[in-house]
């Protein structure tokens, strides 16, 4: 069974404003969650370049602080005075037994007035090396181990700084003092006459750095981190595994040996993507690493959120669809109540739909048609009715005419039996005296009868009348009126003449019958055509 004109445009119309949804919103989403990946990414990779950029920024600064601050302490020694070295006053430093040194008046050697000062205002860490033996030994520091005691009786013998200041020159760059990361600046000290005595070093501590809690700060989405590694895979900074060692994992020996770029591994049980960048004055990979979970959050979130949208506009579209069909269906089914109630007989029904310009037409249309149906029908149901009172009043009135027939019919054969009696002398007739009057009688009650039954008009029957009229004239003659024998005759020939016109108008009367009972059985059929609004089972109208 096919649907409904109202499902079918309504199906039609959730399939025209949802399904272009659906699409539209399907290719959005792709398009949107490639352009979120690709922007997560791409964030990844511009935090990396933030962090490399805040750390290049951070060692401009302490290119330029550092030998500020060396400078203003090398002035601040210029200004005690000469150097000069007590012989009376020797003391032990590591291996070595040195004498007393003394800027100006202030003492060097196991002292730490200068250098307590620089970490009291400047927060720089400060160490005075003495020059004994090719070797650089630490007489006097502010830097201590983690039990506060001073670091002091240590020596420089080797390395990149050792061969700068061995000769006479400034070292700008990361140093470890006692295993611990410095921003360092070291400058040679010379006495009056250019020679190298000493030297001293002022840092700044790489785990004091503003930057470093601004880097450990960072989130990149829900779950992603910045981590800061050095070459031998020591972890830097890290959310839980600072001072760690993950020389182990093959995703860190490529970004060791890249250097610079991205990778994609999985680690904990979660695909993690990493974008990476060296920084050679630190010596520090800055790794900045997202959950690849986290960075399809976005996309997962706004697929709830586009999913929610299709349901509410299929909702929405439903209620929409309800309300349209309703609002166009609400004149058709008031044409199609108006149609059953038609079909039912009920004529004076109208159909009114004048709110909706395009029902308008119908509707005089179909009240027009109603009134015409119910003029024609109202004029066959008279002329029905006309036809059957016709048809009874015909059959009434040829009942009554056949039984006239009959009585005429039983007259005439007693005429016909009347005896004449023949006189055998003068060969004259005489007609028995006995029996004309009644036959006058008859024949007047007859002549009386017969117009009354029988439409006057017919020819048939005036003749019939003409004939009795004269059968009445020669019956009127006076009793034993002598007639000859032809006389006879043609009275024996006009009453046959009669009879034989008597069975001729029966069966004229029979056909009348036949003829009416067939006007009758039309009438029924056009009485029964009449109601044809009260059929049932009208397979085009439910």
């Amino acid at each position: 069974m096919n649907p409904s004109f109202r499902k079918r445009l309504f199906k039609w119309f959730i399939i025209v404003s949802v399904i272009p949804s659906i699409l539209l919103g399907g290719f959005s989403y792709l398009l949107i969650n490639q352009e979120i990946a690709k922007n997560t990414e791409d964030m990844i990779n511009n935090i990396n370049d933030g962090i490399y950029n805040m750390i290049d920024t951070q060692q401009h600064i302490l290119d330029q602080w550092l030998p500020s601050a060396a400078e203003a302490f090398v002035s601040k020694l210029e200004a005690l005075g000469e150097s000069r070295f007590d012989y009376s006053q020797m003391v032990k430093v590591g291996d070595y037994s040195l004498p007393t040194w003394y800027i100006g008046n202030q003492k060097i050697t196991h002292d730490y007035t200068l250098v307590d000062e620089l970490i009291e205002k400047e927060k720089l860490p400060a160490t005075i090396f003495m020059l004994e033996d090719n070797k650089f030994l630490r007489v006097s520091t502010n830097v201590r181990q983690e039990d506060g005691s001073r670091i002091i009786d240590t020596d420089i013998t080797s390395g990149p700084i050792y061969d700068k200041l061995i000769n006479g020159q400034v070292y700008l760059g990361r140093a470890s003092v006692e295993g611990i990361m410095h921003a360092t600046i070291y400058m040679p000290i010379f006495d009056a006459d250019r020679k190298l005595i000493g030297a001293f070093v002022l840092g700044r501590r790489e785990s004091e750095y503003e930057i470093i809690n601004a880097i450990k700060r960072i989130s990149i989405a829900n779950n992603g981190y910045v981590m800061i590694m050095d070459s031998d895979a020591n972890i830097i900074i890290h959310p839980e595994r600072t001072g760690e060692n993950i020389m182990g994992y093959d995703w860190i020996q490529s970004i060791l040996k890249q250097q610079n770029g991205s990778i994609k591994y999985d680690f904990d049980g979660s695909e993690k993507i990493a974008y990476f960048r060296y920084y050679e004055p630190w010596d520090w990979y800055i790794v900045s690493i997202g959950i690849v979970d986290d960075i399809q959050s976005a996309p997962r979130t706004m697929l709830k959120l586009l999913l929610i949208t299709f349901l509410i506009s299929i909702i929405i579209s439903l209620f929409i669809a309800y309300f349209i069909s309703k609002e166009f269906f609400n004149p058709i089914n008031k044409l199609v109540n108006s149609l059953k109630l038609m079909k039912n007989g009920d004529l004076s029904v109208r159909f009114s739909s004048y709110k909706d310009e395009e029902f308008k037409f119908l509707s005089n249309t179909f009240n027009s048609l109603s009134h015409t149906f119910s003029i024609l029908i109202g004029r066959l149901i008279s002329s029905s009715n006309k036809l059957k009172e016709s048809s009874k009043r015909v059959l009434l009135d040829l009942d009554r005419s056949m039984a006239t027939l009959s009585n005429l019919e039983e007259d005439i054969e007693k005429l016909m039996s009347y005896p004449i009696k023949l006189s055998a002398e003068s060969n004259i007739i005489y007609l028995n005296g006995s029996h004309p009057t009644d036959m006058i009688e008859s024949l007047e009650l007859l002549r009386y009868k017969l117009p009354k039954y029988i439409n006057a008009s017919n020819e048939e029957v005036l003749e019939i009348i003409t004939i009795i009229d004269d059968l009445e004239k020669q019956l009127n003659l006076k009793k034993d009126v002598p007639i000859n024998h032809g006389d006879d005759m043609e009275i024996n020939n006009r009453f046959n003449a009669i009879y034989i016109e008597i069975q001729k108008l029966k069966l004229l009367i029979d056909n009348i019958v036949n003829s009416a009972s067939s006007l009758d059985d039309i009438a029924t059929e056009v009485d029964k055509q009449v109601n044809i609004f009260k059929t049932e089972n009208d397979p085009y109208i439910e």
